[in-house]
């Protein structure tokens, strides 16, 4: 295994739990959303989440 693969194997590794911090703080966001929106708007804030978590799962340029 080149040094290379070694380099690339961490730095996926590393994507994956970035990806994850950032899925975990999406729900907290909009869990803080809907409680302070007294449940008003969570249609609109579970849409927005689901976009964002779109977005995070492409932090490391593979889907999912």
């Amino acid at each position: 295994m080149s040094i290379f693969d070694k380099v690339k194997e961490k730095l996926v590794g590393h994507a994956d739990k970035v990806e994850d911090a950032a899925d975990k703080s999406v729900d907290k966001a909009a869990d803080i959303a809907k409680e302070k929106t007294g449940g008003k708007y969570d249609k609109y804030v579970d849409t927005a989440a689901e976009k964002a978590k779109e977005a995070t799962d492409k932090i490391d340029g593979q889907p999912g």
